[in-house]
């Protein structure tokens, strides 16, 4: 691949966390910039909760829509090159080959679903941007190609760059009108990660993920796939949170309901989110350090400057820098445009 076709997809790349797309806008875009630059036969790209790193959405190419069997074993078993290892380590992407020492069949992800469909090359990273990390994506080549050690190097250029047009694409969802009004809904897994049991409050919020079909034959959602096995993976509670198609932000939690019966259930409550849940994406998604965030905390308070220095120890001067910086991300002049417009706003949403 040519140095000019690279520069040209990064450029466009760039431009994107600019581009106002909505989600699916943006895999179809990301997806079109990056085939000529980093050609695939097939690929899968995900939205991520920064807070819990589990994926929250999904767009394939060329492959088919992902199970319960497919989550349990690409995306959260121990292995290579997992997303969580892409986006906690120093570099944000991996080649499979590279990782494994040229030794594929170590990688359960290779053998059980890579090999059977003629798949060689891997290449996954992980979209991070200040700490955070908003999506990712696995490229595949069918044997006997495989990726490189530069490609695997430009795709790591892309990461923060595909880091900020997921984090605005993700924050700034359109919304197709007001939210659903719903009691938080219950459904049900089996050991078998089949649907045991659904109530009507679960159905409506399966509609307002997209989910148009039967629960007990079709695939559910991935977000939901993705929770659920978190909690089979770690033996504790999972949440995580997700734009609905209305611009409601909907929290999942997902609890172990196994018990003394059969192993592997799960139970997994759907609900609006509350302020309090989406305020860590929200300061996230505007790159707020902790500092910043305990001190717009103090803000949304009503705290003075001299309350937030003597609360923070810190001088006054040191709160007015942080205070120029904080609105300087936010694009904000002022603490009452700061309350109003980034956080009442999404707060707003998540009420719906």
């Amino acid at each position: 691949m040519n140095s000019g076709t690279r520069v040209r997809a990064y450029e466009r790349v760039t431009r994107l966390s600019g581009a106002k797309l909505d989600l699916p806008e943006l895999f179809a875009e990301s997806a079109r910039l990056l085939g000529t630059a980093l050609p695939h036969d097939a690929a899968c790209w995900h939205t991520m909760d920064p807070a819990t790193l589990i994926e929250t959405g999904a767009h394939f190419e060329n492959m088919p829509r992902a199970d319960a069997h497919i989550a349990q074993i690409a995306y959260l078993s121990e292995d290579y090159n997992t997303f969580v290892q892409l986006a906690q380590g120093r570099r944000h992407s991996g080649v499979l080959s590279e990782e494994t020492g040229g030794q594929l069949d170590r990688s359960p992800r290779y053998r059980e679903l890579l090999r059977p469909q003629n798949l060689r090359g891997e290449l996954r990273t992980a979209f991070v941007v200040d700490g955070a990390c908003w999506g990712c994506f696995a490229f595949f080549r069918e044997a006997p190609a495989d990726f490189t050690a530069d490609e695997r190097d430009f795709a790591h250029q892309l990461a923060s760059l595909l880091g900020r047009a997921f984090r605005a694409a993700g924050m700034h969802d359109r919304a197709t009108g007001a939210g659903p009004a719903l009691w938080p809904g219950l459904l049900l897994l089996d050991g078998r990660r089949r649907v045991e049991s659904v109530n009507a409050p679960a159905q409506r919020w399966l509609e307002e993920l997209g989910f148009q079909g039967a629960p007990e034959h079709d695939p559910l959602p991935f977000a939901l796939l993705a929770v659920a096995e978190r909690v089979r993976g770690s033996a504790e509670e999972a949440t995580t949170r997700v734009r609905g198609s209305s611009g409601t932000w909907i929290q999942l939690h997902a609890s172990s309901a196994s018990g003394s019966g059969e192993p592997g259930r799960v139970a997994i409550i759907l609900q609006a989110a509350t302020p309090p849940a989406i305020a860590p994406l929200i300061s996230a998604a505007y790159g707020f350090t902790s500092r910043e965030r305990e001190l717009i905390e103090l803000v949304l308070q009503g705290s003075g400057t001299a309350e937030i220095a003597a609360r923070l120890f810190i001088s006054p001067h040191t709160v007015q820098g942080h205070l120029k910086s904080i609105f300087a991300k936010a694009g904000v002049r002022s603490r009452r445009e700061l309350v109003t417009r980034v956080f009442v706003q999404h707060e707003a949403s998540a009420r719906l």
